[in-house]
């Protein structure tokens, strides 16, 4: 499987892994939000293919779940 089609077939739980990663804002960071003290999600706005490629190259859960799939990284 290529990871183009790994990217098509598993779009929307990658997406969840990456806003798990990179929208999370802990109850000690401070943000002008009105959950500001709490830990919370900013939405960052959407993904495209190849930021989704990038995190599957560089994140370690995400490219052992590819490799895992037959994927040829």
């Amino acid at each position: 499987m290529t990871l183009k089609e790994f990217i098509k077939q598993n779009k929307d739980d990658i997406d969840k892994a990456i806003r798990r990663a990179r929208d999370f804002v802990s109850k000690q960071a401070s943000c002008n939000c009105p959950k500001s003290g709490t830990d919370h999600y900013h939405d960052k706005g959407s993904l495209n293919n190849e930021e989704r490629r990038l995190w599957i190259l560089n994140d370690e859960g995400l490219y052992m779940w590819a490799k895992s799939q037959g994927v040829n990284i």
